[in-house]
């Protein structure tokens, strides 16, 4: 009884070794071990098939290597076997697989995805945000239609597009600072073009035109000593009527200024110059 005990240990010992190989190894025919001459005793010891990891021991004393090249969904259906002995939900083999495989990174932001609110924009700034914000403040009456400052094919925070945010920023009683903060993205959002006091130098002026920039036109030519006919026209007046286009035409011959009558961005810019 203790040789055949010990055949037995012996045996177990062996099949013990065996599953704790790799268990990437590739399945190949091993020769046979033999743990004595008792031809009986080893058949007895090794009577039942033993599967350990990758290794299979068969009743004859042969050990052969079991192809380990699983699917996913094999080791998922191990891991809920296992699992499910201690009391644990199956799902976890399942969810440690897929949320690797699921996992997607998101797109880092920068200055070509930007949004117009994701940042705080001021002077020197450029990108897909400030891009949208000369937008508004053009279709807001508060920058220039021909404005087109850009660097790396974005438009560029300039001190025009920061005076344009002041500009906004005092009609919406907002405190006058030029950033583009949280607050002022907010009261772009809920806006309107008819809110906005035109002002001068935003747009060309020429006859028919109303509005405040008019008003302020004619204060700077009386300023510059180009008043319109006082008779015909007030320092307050509004509209932009042919006694102002007259005006206009003398200050720009007088300036060599193309003789047009009409307040383009160069006669406005140059009454501003003589105006101060």
């Amino acid at each position: 009884m203790k040789q055949k005990s010990k055949k037995l240990i012996k045996s177990l010992l062996i099949s013990a070794a065996m599953s704790i190989l790799p268990t990437h190894s590739e399945a190949k025919e091993i020769s046979p071990i033999n743990l004595d001459n008792d031809e009986a005793d080893q058949l007895n010891a090794l009577k039942a098939p033993v599967w350990h990891n990758v290794m299979k021991v068969g009743p004859n004393g042969s050990i052969t290597g079991v192809n380990d090249h699983r699917s996913h969904s094999s080791h998922r259906s191990h891991s809920s076997h296992r699992s499910s002995r201690y009391g644990h939900s199956s799902h976890y083999s399942s969810s440690h697989y897929s949320s690797s495989s699921s996992y997607v990174s998101k797109p880092v932001k920068n200055y070509k995805n930007y949004s117009l609110g994701d940042r705080t924009l001021s002077q020197g700034l450029y990108g897909n945000d400030v891009d949208a914000l000369v937008t508004k403040l053009k279709n807001f009456h508060y920058l220039r239609e021909s404005y087109s400052t850009q660097k790396n094919n974005y438009s560029l925070y300039s001190a025009d597009v920061a005076q344009g945010v002041k500009y906004f920023q005092k009609d919406a009683g907002l405190p006058v600072t030029g950033v583009m903060d949280s607050k002022t993205k907010k009261a772009f959002d809920d806006w309107s073009a008819y809110k906005s006091t035109r002002r001068l130098g935003i747009r060309k002026l020429e006859e028919g035109d109303k509005g405040e920039d008019v008003a302020e036109l004619i204060r700077l030519l009386t300023k510059a000593g180009f008043a319109p006919n006082p008779e015909k026209v007030g320092e307050n007046e509004r509209k932009y009527s042919q006694d102002v286009a007259t005006a206009v035409k003398v200050f720009q011959a007088f300036c060599g200024l193309t003789v047009t009558g009409i307040a383009d961005y160069d006669t406005i810019d140059k009454l501003k110059s003589k105006a101060k």
